[in-house]
Parts: structure tokens; sequence; C-alpha cells
């Protein structure tokens, strides 16, 4: 088949895929001009040309999207013909969620959970939707083939493009800056949010119609990443073996890898579950949850020895998560159901922990704060409401209660703090544990590190990382002098004030750092690192530090 040959087809796919998913790709492009306007306002810096709506927008618009491909699925399924609410549902979706996402920052995660969750629902369901293939192909291979067409076309795209606009910039007129940033960020969102997502929708199974998967990229998966994957699996089981001989698992060293092994036999399942053109991967499939069965030991062993000391987080609730749903596909297999109710399953989990009390984010929030209050009750640091010491305080517990507060801390849930005697007490425990530690790292940075105030200043002379020595700096005036400075107790002040308010753990701080040396001379700071070697009780202060002298 020629290239010409091959476009033509490509361009009577996307159009068939146009009648299809009508109201699908046209959220798409919604989508592809919101992201596209956004750009444009971030790299030219604009701020009021309704950028929170038009984020607001694009959110809904990607959402309403899946959700209007996930129906049409639905309704071939059922057989039903084209009808009016299939446009009308998609644009409630829309303006439901365009509504839902009006005032909340992107970075909140709940919002993430309450946008992510249902598209990931209605993704799901729209897979359980589609019809198995000729000769025993799964959807899920037809899914897994369209998504790298789609990514294929592009990168095609993107590289072709890009190469234009390069020659152009190079050859005829010179683009001013942002406006070449701005041009190389359309040309991706181009590629991959306009044309790659309707070349996607485009190959889709349809049902009725045995599409059949090109036996190259079959191919490609059986006698590439087939074989890599076993290696992978041979790797995990002689890390197992050296596991046993050594007796001793090393931390967070395996999870990753057996996650990744896990993912590899969900798709392997999903895509030749019921494929009798490879006997071989068949019995590895039917088998796969008694060869997995030492690695998931392993893993659950691993996985525990990070909950225990530091609690479940975000990211480890859901790596038990999706672990759950693996064990769940190896049983699938071990049983030989096929693998297409899993996405119903998926679809349920995926609803359950990020749009319930059991959501992802509230789960560790509420098991970590159960620790923080279960180690003050057991070791009796709780007395009439009040925070206390405990001189005789376990370091396991101190570490439990030091990871509790710092994750709650970190969530943006203090409320535990204004306990009385909690600040104080955690503060106490951070600058314990810390002082075990040969050396503590603390930053300070001014709450606006980029403006200088100048105003009744007549001079301003550049501090960048002096030498700092017991103390003294020796600012450079640019004349062939220099200026001394004693700062040691300044320095002091900071560590002391870190020493104290470190409850997070972070050992950063962002602050005024000013130091009025005479009503003459001032001392204008933007950024203080200060690195602290504990040796035989004494405590050696190095100083990193920026800013500007002012000068009347």
């Amino acid at each position: 088949m020629g290239v010409k040959d091959m476009g033509q087809r490509l361009c009577r796919s996307v159009q068939g895929g146009y009648q299809r998913f009508r109201t699908a790709m046209i959220l798409d492009v919604v989508l592809f001009v919101c992201v596209g306007v956004l750009t444009y306002c971030h790299v030219y810096e604009i701020q009021d040309w309704y950028t929170e709506e038009i984020g607001c927008a694009a959110a809904a618009a990607a959402i309403g999207c899946i959700f209007a491909a996930a129906l049409r699925l639905f309704l071939e399924r059922r057989g039903q013909e084209r009808h009016g609410f299939e446009v009308l549902l998609p644009v409630v979706v829309f303006v439901f969620f365009f509504i839902l996402v009006q005032g909340h920052a992107w970075t909140d995660p709940y919002i993430l959970l309450k946008t992510a969750g249902p598209a990931l629902v209605f993704a799901s369901v729209g897979l359980y939707c589609l019809e198995s293939q000729n000769e025993g192909e799964e959807p899920a291979l037809a899914v897994f083939f369209a998504i790298s067409k789609a990514w294929l076309v592009g990168t095609l795209l993107i590289v072709s493009l890009s190469t234009c606009l390069t020659a152009f910039d190079s050859l005829l007129f010179s683009l001013e800056g942002r406006l070449h940033t701005t041009l190389y960020f359309l040309i991706a969102e181009f590629s991959f949010l306009f044309i790659g997502m309707q070349v996607f929708l485009a190959s889709l199974p349809e049902q009725g119609k045995n599409m059949g998967t090109p036996a190259l990229f079959r191919a490609l998966l059986m006698r590439v990443l087939w074989p890599v994957y076993l290696i992978l699996l041979a790797i995990l089981y002689l890390y197992v073996a050296k596991i046993i001989y050594g007796w001793a698992i090393p931390v967070g060293m395996m999870n990753w890898f057996a996650s990744l092994a896990l993912l590899a036999f969900s798709v392997f399942f999903f895509c030749f579950a019921n494929d009798a053109r490879y006997l071989l991967l068949r019995h590895f499939l039917r088998w796969g949850l008694l060869l997995f069965l030492p690695i998931l030991a392993v893993q659950a062993i691993a996985v525990w020895q990070r909950v225990e000391p530091y609690g479940l987080t975000v990211l480890r609730y859901t790596s038990i998560l999706c672990t759950i749903f693996g064990i769940f596909l190896l049983v699938l297999a071990f049983l030989r159901r096929s693998p297409r109710p899993a996405f119903l399953v998926l679809a349920l989990m995926i609803a359950a922990f990020t749009l319930t009390p059991l959501n992802i984010v509230d789960v560790p929030l509420r098991t970590q704060e159960a620790r923080l209050w279960g180690v003050l009750e057991e070791n009796d640091m709780l007395q009439d409401g009040e925070v206390v010491e405990n001189p005789a305080l376990a370091e396991g517990a101190r570490d439990r209660l030091l990871s509790a507060s710092e994750y709650l801390t970190d969530q943006k849930k203090t409320s535990f703090l204004e306990t009385p005697g909690m600040r104080e007490t955690l503060a106490k425990l951070r600058g314990m544990q810390k002082r075990e530690k040969t050396t503590e790292w603390f930053e300070f940075q001014a709450e606006n590190p980029v403006c200088i105030p100048v105003d009744g200043w007549k001079k301003a002379y550049r501090i960048d990382n002096p030498a700092v020595e017991d103390g003294v700096i020796f600012v450079d005036k640019g004349d062939g002098t220099k200026e001394r400075f004693d700062v040691s107790v300044y320095l002091e002040e900071l560590l002391a004030y870190a020493h104290k308010e470190d409850a997070r753990g972070t050992g950063k701080f962002t602050q005024e750092l000013r130091i009025d040396i005479d009503e003459n001379t001032c001392l204008w700071l933007y950024d203080v690192g200060l690195s602290v070697r504990s040796h035989k009780g004494r405590e050696d202060i190095t100083a990193q530090i920026k800013g500007v002298l002012l000068k009347r």
C-alpha cells in the first residue's frame, strides 16, 4: 500500500469516525481551542481573558468528550440508533462539570478526584461496551492499537510541523521569542489533542464490523514486548531468590517493578485472553496467578515495611488498590474467564475510591490522624487536653508521630497543631530526630525575593554566596574594597527559629530576611541556606547567603 493510499484510508477512517462520534469530536475541538487559548495567555502572561472560565470549559470538554464516546459505544452495544439525547446528555455533563470546577484551584485534590474519577469511570464503561473481534481478538487489543496509531500520527505531525516552523524561523522571518514558544505548544496540542484524538476515536472497533488488528502490531507485541516481559519476570524471580538467600528485603526497591510486571500482565490478559493463535501466552495467562505468588508475597512485605512506620499516603493507597485489581485479573485468568467484566469492576472501584468516603485522599488522612492521636494516647502524652513530653518515648513511636504530623501538615490539615503543647512537642521531637543525623539543612527565602526595597537608599551592592567564615562575610563593593559584617548572631537566631518552628520537617521557611547594621547600612537578603553539622556536641554552621547590601 502506497503512502497516498494510506493517507486516503486514514482520511476516510476519520470521516467515518466523525459520523459515529460526532458529539465527542466536537467537544474535542472545544478542548483544543480552550487549551490553545490558555497556552497563549500563559506565555504572554495574560490574566484578564476569563482564563478561569476557559480552564473550566477545557476540563468540562475533556470529560464530556469521554462521556459522549462511551455513550455512543453503549448505544451501539444495545443496537440503538442515534437519538437526540445523545447530544443532550453530553451537553448536560459539560455544563455540570463546568459549574463544578468553577472557583476551585486545580491543586485541590478533591477537584481532581471529582473530575478524573468520573472520566475514568466513563472510559471503563465504554471499554466494557466494546465487542470481541474476529478470531477471538479482544476489543482491548483494538483499543491499544488505536492509542498507538493516534500516538504515531501525532508524533509524525508534531515532528514535521516543528521542522517547518524551525525552517520558517531560520530561513524566512525570525519570530519573536514568545510567539515562537506559543507556536510550538500549539503544534503539540494540535497534533495530539486534536488530530490524535480524532484518529483514536475513528480507530475504535465498531459493532457488527470485524476490524482485525494488523498482524504487524500483534507481532510487535508478541515478538518484542512479550520476550522483554519474560526477562523482567526472570529478574524479579532472581531478586526473590536473593532476598531468600540473604533473608533481608531492601526498603522501597521492588514495589514499582512488581507493579510494572502486574500492569504488563493486565495488558496481555486484556488483549489476548481468548486468542487461540498464541498457545504459549494462553498457558502463561492461565497459570499467571501461581507464577506471581512469590512476587506478590515479597511485594506485600515491602509495602508493609513502608506503611507500618510511615502510614498510608495517596501513592501507597493507590498502589495497594491497583495491586488488588491486578490480583483480581490473575484470578480471572486462572479461572479462564473473559476479561470483559473486569472493566465494570474497574469502573466500580474507580467510583468507590474517588467519589465516596473511601477515596484515595480521605482514607490516608484519616489513618494518619488516627496514627498521630494513637501514639499520643498510647504513650500518655495527652493530659487534660494538652500535649506533654514523654522522655521515655521510644524511637519508633517518635518516628510514627512525626511522620503522621508531616503528612497531615503537607496536606494542609493543620487543625491538630492548635492543640495546646502540640507545636512545641513536635518541634522538640523534630530537633531530637535531626540531631541524630550528621547534617541538617535549612533554607530561608524572602516573601518576595525578586523585589528589592530600595526606597530611601542610594547604593546597592550584590551579595552572591560570599565566603562565610566564623559568621563573618565580606561584601565586594566593586572598587577593589570589601566591607566586613559579622552575621553570626543573626545566623544563630535563624537556626533557633528553625529548630523551634520546623514542625513540618521540610527545613524550608519564608520570612523577611533583613539585618539593619546601622541607620545607614542594611543587609537585605532573599536567600539564606544553613548547613549544620553536629560533631562531639558542637554545631558547625555553614551559610550560603544571597542578597543586597544597601547604603544611604
